[in-house]
């Protein structure tokens, strides 16, 4: 029995270094023993010493004990942190590395449908982790709507004249339609941090031949040379963003902690983004975050009017922030200035800027993603903050903009009269009172003068300001916002050979309708407003209900003052103006300086399916005092310029 065991310690005895040892151990533990020891107590030694054996070999491969020469210190051990930060810093300088030359695919929440590989992959099985440097994932969205906009004005709120028939300004509307449908490809190449994204946007509205704002191709059409109109078709797609980006990360190892952080720190680092392309600015807060995050079915009444793009992208390069663990966010954007879907070939030599930043307070920690669970990515508190957390900011839209007579009017057009009838825009009606903004039936027609129509608007520039805080806490959610617009350094058309430039004229309407032609006096014209929306979740996470009230406030469409009477110049003064003798022109009293109001006021119903993924919403909304927002027919429903109430119903799909 004996004989047998020792064959069976020799199997051990041949273990250097510390296993030696171990087994020398053993044998001098056995050779203590009673003879009469049973087999099976024998047996369950050698199965001890066996499992000490085996860790010790498992040190020694895994370099936890190492041996040493004569004299010389034992190396350093490594512990488990060393060993997970040099295999970061390995993979933050080579990404990709721990992956085995592959292709992944799947769905993630809130990316869509992902494909990631390496350069020239090879089909095996990926089992790492690490960022690798190309991605491609594709996202879709679409918003199916029905929008029905009931008529109650008789007024034009842009010349003070009310219908002596009490004859409605305009028809009924309702439409079902496809409002947005949406396909996204956006991923990394090359490297983690270079990122990409090119979108196509779809619509049933079609796309107007009266409309000039073309950055488009339309179905079944084809493509169309920038600038050019089409007719209205029953489907339009354009480019709606393409832009290419690049994170840098700097001061990473001056802030944080390691991988045993305790609740509430982490390893963070800020992230620097250089971006260039067609995306979106920074103006109109809940636009920012998307009109697929919003709250109504439709942005506010003020939102329209005060945006710096209508929500269809601006072109340029920025730089962009996130700091201070993404509670601070910064943008610096200069752009072509209000190129509102507009071929470059027709915009103006002036770049404009767009800035803006946020910051955010509160949160709710997450122990799972190591992060605090900040203000998110829309106003509704759809993720239920289970700790309050509120977001305040500012921007700013400063366009300057060059002469139309040397140019086009393109980026003029884009600005809205604060209560335009028609959604006039502001070159429309400081338009050398060649046609009138919009009289009524019934009314007398406007005077046309074609030697009047050098007296146009000839440029202006624009400056928007912005402040917003919105705040959310267990379902509820309060939001308001306020916009300022400064229009000023009005100039006429020049004088050929001189360096004088030439007044502005405009139609103005007495009390009684009749058309006159006005001289436009050259103040700044300025235009404010507010939204303020609040919302809470009765079911939480799925069912809300919402109210809004939008206000807008200005005098950029008191084009007959306050009704006061009108004060003729005198031949003399004509003549010293440059206008062709003859002419009778009068000066409004208070002519944009009075003040007009308008108002929205909406109350919502919304039911989550998956989160902003599926969602159900419908809203009743009422107008007054002639809302002033933009483009015509406003995609969020209702007729620019004529008072009513409206129903919208939305059904979102995306992946």
């Amino acid at each position: 029995m004996v004989r047998n065991w020792l064959n069976e310690f020799c199997k051990f005895a041949v273990w250097p270094g510390a296993v030696l040892l171990a087994a020398a151990g053993v044998g001098r533990a056995q050779q203590a023993q009673p003879q009469t020891q049973s087999a099976a107590d024998l047996q369950a030694t050698v199965a001890a010493q066996q499992r000490q054996i085996d860790e010790l070999k498992r040190l020694v491969q895994s370099g936890a004990v190492q041996t040493t020469a004569a004299g010389e210190p034992a190396a350093k051990q490594l512990s488990d942190k060393d060993v997970q930060d040099i295999i970061k810093n390995y993979l933050n300088d080579h990404p990709g590395a721990g992956m085995p030359a592959s292709v992944q695919t799947g769905f993630f929440n809130g990316q869509g449908f992902v494909i990631r590989s390496v350069d020239d992959p090879s089909y095996v099985k990926w089992d790492d982790q690490s960022k690798i440097p190309f991605e491609l994932r594709i996202r879709g969205r679409g918003q199916f709507d029905y929008y029905s906009y009931k008529v109650t004005d008789t007024d034009n709120h842009l010349t003070g004249v009310r219908s002596p028939t009490g004859t409605a300004t305009a028809s009924d509307q309702s439409s079902f339609l496809v409002k947005r449908l949406r396909l996204i490809f956006e991923g990394t190449a090359f490297d983690p941090n270079f990122r990409y994204q090119f979108q196509l946007d779809g619509n049933t509205r079609g796309l107007n031949a009266a409309d000039t704002r073309q950055n488009a191709f339309a179905n079944p059409v084809g493509n169309i040379d920038g600038g050019q109109n089409v007719a209205a078709v029953d489907a339009g797609v354009r480019l709606f963003t393409a832009w290419i980006a690049y994170d840098w990360h700097p001061l990473g190892s001056e802030k944080g902690c390691g991988p045993d952080c305790p609740e509430g720190t982490y390893k963070y680092q800020p992230t620097i983004t250089g971006i260039v392309g067609k995306f979106k600015p920074f103006f109109a807060f809940e636009e920012y975050m998307g009109s697929g995050n919003e709250q109504f079915v439709e942005y506010s009444m003020a939102s329209w009017m005060f945006d710096a793009d209508a929500d269809n992208m601006l072109t340029g390069v920025a730089l962009q922030a996130k700091a201070l663990d993404d509670r601070f966010f910064g943008m610096l954007f200069i752009t072509n200035g209000n190129d509102n879907q507009q071929p470059y070939t027709v915009l103006d030599n002036l770049p404009g800027i767009n800035a803006g930043f946020w910051y955010d307070f509160g949160g709710t920690w997450n122990a799972k993603r190591q992060r605090y669970d900040l203000f998110g990515d829309s106003i509704s508190d759809i993720d239920y903050s289970c700790n309050p957390v509120a977001r305040v900011g500012a921007a700013t839209d400063l366009v300057p903009m060059a002469r139309r007579t040397n140019y086009t009017t393109a980026e003029l057009d884009f600005e809205r009269v604060g209560g335009g009838s028609n959604g006039g825009t502001l070159t429309s009606v400081l338009n050398g009172a060649g046609v009138s903004p919009g009289v009524l039936p019934g009314i007398s027609p406007t005077t046309t003068l074609a030697n009047l129509s050098p007296f146009g608007v000839d440029a202006f520039d624009v400056y928007k300001y912005d402040v917003f805080a919105a705040a959310k806490y267990r379902g509820f959610s309060i939001y308001n916002e306020w916009w300022l617009r400064n229009i000023d350094n009005f100039r006429g058309t020049e004088v050929s050979g001189s360096a004088d430039t030439r007044p502005i004229l405009y139609t103005a309407n007495t009390a009684s309708g009749a058309s006159q032609i006005a001289l436009f006096p050259k103040h700044a014209l300025l235009d404010y407003g507010t939204t303020v929306q609040a919302g809470y979740f009765v079911i939480p996470k799925k069912l809300e209900v919402a109210a809004r009230w939008s206000w807008i406030r200005g005098d950029s469409a008191n084009i007959n003052g306050n009704q006061t009477g009108t004060t003729t110049l005198t031949a003399a003064q004509v003549a010293a103006l440059g206008i062709p003798a003859g002419t009778t022109v009068v000066s409004v009293h208070n002519a944009f300086k009075n003040y007009s109001e308008s108002q929205e006021f909406a109350v919502g119903l919304n039911y989550y399916f998956k989160r902003q993924n599926l969602k159900w919403q419908t809203d009743l909304s009422f107008y007054n005092g002639g809302n002033p927002a933009g483009n015509g027919t406003s995609p969020a429903g209702f007729i620019a310029g004529v008072d009513g109430w409206m129903v919208r119903t939305q059904l979102q799909f995306g992946f």
